[in-house]
């Protein structure tokens, strides 16, 4: 298989060192043994997916990538060397997963993952300002908190951030697994409105505004994360080891 564009083609082996040296390789190959070892799991306990439910997964997978007619869908596929065999076993392992999501999220699982976890399941929307000097930081946060400014325009003026500077600083929704030990106590202990910081961590230095803290409750949006959660503990289970290359 050659990839061809207007000036020459490149193959798979320049396409994986690619990905190797780009650091995009372990995410990959993460995905492909998460599907692997999820779908030989549905198949051990029984799961399966009829001939309706293939067809409409594969219906749904020709409107998210618009291919709007089955000709459009076969020289999609021809181009990159697949047959329709390829798409109808990559959307009924797509089916074969979800099912072992819900299989493993049992009503009584979600209620145990929820009385132990209830913590680490609280949002948190925040906006930060980066900055690569703690004296400017600390004159960032003074003016906040003494004269009043307003955070987000400061964000736009003094953020280093690209990501989040014309946003205002805007970072989204967090929980407390995605920031720093401090930083997550100091943000989930706080009140809305609050200007926490500055954090040094190596040369920059943020200060977090805390925009909204969502307490977890057991409703759609929390049993969809812990299913996501209870899947991704069994993930780790066969990657705690980390993955091995070799020539065989």
């Amino acid at each position: 298989m050659k990839i061809r564009y207007a000036r020459d083609a490149f193959g798979p082996e320049e396409m994986f060192k690619f990905l190797v040296l780009t650091g995009a390789s372990e995410e990959a190959c993460t995905a492909l043994i998460t599907r692997r070892e999820a779908i030989n799991q549905a198949k051990a306990v029984g799961l399966a997916v009829t001939d309706e439910e293939l067809q409409a997964a594969v219906d749904a997978f020709r409107r998210r990538r618009g291919l709007r007619s089955a000709a459009e869908t076969l020289r999609f596929l021809e181009t990159w060397g697949l047959t329709v065999e390829d798409l109808e076993s990559y959307c009924e392992a797509e089916l074969l997963i979800e099912r072992l999501k819900d299989r493993m999220a049992t009503e009584e699982t979600i209620q145990e993952y929820y009385a132990s976890h209830r913590s680490a399941l609280d949002v948190a929307r925040i906006s930060a300002i980066v900055v690569g000097d703690e004296d400017l930081a600390r004159e960032i946060a003074c003016q906040v908190r003494e004269e009043g400014e307003d955070f987000h325009a400061l964000a736009r003026r003094y953020s280093e951030d690209e990501q989040t500077r014309y946003a205002g600083g805007y970072v989204g929704a967090v929980t407390r697994d995605m920031l720093a030990p401090e930083m997550a106590g100091r943000v989930f202990s706080a009140s809305e409105g609050d200007l926490l910081g500055p954090f040094q961590k190596g040369r920059i230095y943020q200060l977090v505004f805390v925009e909204e803290l969502r307490r977890a409750e057991l409703n759609p949006e929390v049993r969809a994360a812990i299913r996501d959660r209870i899947f991704q503990e069994w993930v780790s289970g066969f990657l705690k080891n980390g993955i091995t290359v070799s020539d065989a």
